[in-house]
């Protein structure tokens, strides 16, 4: 059946009712369907697909999705947009919908490692219904999420694309140009850390590893945003509230030095303890975790607990939402010539010792 759009809800309705058995239980919408039409086929014939283009820049591709991912995506999305102020200025809603895809979608390698080669790679990147239901996603879901937001809200934004990577150009109401990134803030975003790929200059975007001169606004001049202002933005809309209104980068920053103990064993534990304390909001993935952590130890003053301790997630289950775990990994020369093993679990909030970790080698769907 081609073109859902053109149906009538009346006619939808009875199509599903009666003559289901003689169409593809794939369909095809021109555009994104809306929660009407998905909740008739919720209702009256949950088994089908509709396959529509979820992205609006230069992809032809078409990612079917079932009814019911839909519908769970296009909550979380009317949940984020009924949080906005209707007195926020165009800014404040940028900021704010910026902040919440980063808060409400992880970018996840220790999947990605286990799915590259297959259908999900498509199925959970590049449909944003799904990956915002399932909280993963690679930098087009991020991308594309943010576009539609900002799609949602009336606001002018752009994807745009590099080689192997997607970002957005948003453009306020007096026609500034503005680059941002909301797929390498995501992490920080989660625990309260200033962006640093919202509204910076072409410079300072290009020295976070993009590459603009891919991209199709390469000869753009972009306005910026100082750091008071958006530490301004963030006040304004709500996200520093969360954090005793102050950014969390020298907290976090910190957090590996000055530790308790006459070994890398007593200082590991002395750490593990501190991370119990550290706040996180949205939904941030084991990856995240695992990224904020590797953070904390990279600024370490501490050079021999620095290169002590490592720090990585892992699957354990062959199931289709993929728990992961953070295991730490400790030595010390000095005092044995073992290693102890931490598995963190509950967000940072619990750790146990056990004596190995067993991973699994390859996913699979179940």
């Amino acid at each position: 059946m081609e073109d859902i759009d053109t149906c009538s809800q009346e006619d939808l309705k009875y199509i599903f009712t009666y003559l289901k058995s003689y169409i593809s239980p794939i369909v095809t919408s021109q555009y994104i369907p809306t929660r009407e039409t998905m909740e008739i086929l919720n209702e009256l014939a949950p088994e089908f697909k509709v396959r529509f283009k979820t992205e609006k820049p230069g992809s032809d591709k078409l990612v079917p999705i079932n009814s019911k991912e839909f519908l769970e995506g296009e909550n979380i999305f009317d949940g984020i947009l009924n949080g906005i102020n209707p007195n926020w200025s165009e800014m404040q809603k940028y900021k704010y919908l910026y902040n919440q895809t980063g808060c409400m979608l992880s970018y996840d390698l220790s999947l990605l490692s286990h799915i590259e080669h297959s259908k999900f790679h498509d199925k959970y990147s590049r449909n944003i219904f799904t990956a915002i239901s399932k909280n993963w996603g690679i930098c087009a879901s991020f991308a594309a999420m943010y576009d539609y937001l900002c799609y949602r809200t009336g606001s002018e934004s752009t994807v745009l694309s590099e080689d192997g990577h997607d970002y957005v150009m948003i453009t306020n109401e007096e026609s500034e140009d503005f680059l941002t990134d909301p797929t390498f803030d995501s992490v920080a975003l989660k625990f309260g850390m200033k962006t640093k790929n919202f509204g910076v200059s072409k410079e300072e975007f290009i020295k976070n590893d993009h590459n603009l001169i891919e991209s199709e606004v390469n000869d753009y001049e972009f306005d910026t945003i100082d750091d008071n202002s958006l530490k301004e933005l963030d006040r304004s809309i709500g996200y520093l509230d969360e954090f005793g209104g102050e950014y969390t980068d020298d907290y976090i920053s910190n957090l590996a030095n000055n530790l308790e103990g006459d070994n890398n064993y007593e200082k590991a534990i002395s750490f593990l303890e501190r991370l119990k304390n550290v706040k996180s909001i949205g939904r941030p993935s084991t990856y995240d975790f695992e990224t904020i952590i590797n953070f904390m130890i990279s600024k370490s003053k501490d050079k021999e607990f620095k290169e002590s301790i490592k720090v990585h997630s892992f699957i354990c289950e062959n199931s289709i939402d993929l728990p992961r775990k953070i295991a730490v990994e400790i030595t010390d020369s000095k005092v044995d010539e073992n290693k102890q093993i931490y598995v963190l679990e509950n967000g940072l909030k619990t750790f146990k010792k056990v004596d190995r970790i067993e991973k699994i080698e390859e996913y699979r769907e179940i």
